[in-house]
């Protein structure tokens, strides 16, 4: 386990074996994954309304997910379970209203980074949900990282507000 979302990691460094705020490490794992979801399906979200389709039941589902992942909100694994595959679900169907509103506006969609591009499942080395240690993502300074992390907590405190 790996946790550093909150003001009471260990040492403001991360929690290592169990958050101080009582997150057990299936909790962290899962509500890893759920961010990492909620990125891919955003991505097609985003580019599927550039082109004038919007599906408000995928920006709703954004705001519920990111409060999910707010320390101490929620740390029950069945729920957050259920919030991964929901994440999925939407994110394959708002991936098909893009390549439609392509092929619609005479374009070809993109396979983005939020598909996984099915040909690295045979590469070992990419296996897992480290969002910020992903090979499918151009790698970061640490001054990159901090940015792109107190985004992210930015975007969970507004959806706690929403």
């Amino acid at each position: 386990m790996f946790c550093y979302q909150c003001e009471q990691t260990a040492k403001g460094s991360g929690c290592t074996v169990r958050g101080v705020c009582g997150k057990d490490p299936e909790t962290a794992a899962l509500q890893d994954l759920l961010v990492y979801a909620v990125k891919g399906l955003s991505t097609y979200a985003h580019r599927a309304t550039q082109l004038g389709v919007k599906d408000r039941e995928v920006d709703v589902f954004t705001v519920e997910a990111l409060f999910a992942t707010l320390t101490n909100v929620n740390f029950d694994s069945k729920f957050l379970r259920g919030l991964v595959s929901r994440a999925v679900d939407l994110r394959d169907r708002v991936r098909g209203l893009y390549e439609d509103a392509c092929r619609k506006a005479g374009r070809a969609p993109e396979m983005l980074p939020a598909h996984g591009y099915p040909g690295l499942k045979k590469y070992k080395q990419l296996v897992g949900n480290s969002h910020f240690r992903s090979h499918l993502y151009k790698p970061l300074s640490q001054d990159g990282l901090f940015l792109r992390e107190v985004n992210r907590y930015c975007l969970v405190q507004i959806s706690s507000r929403a």
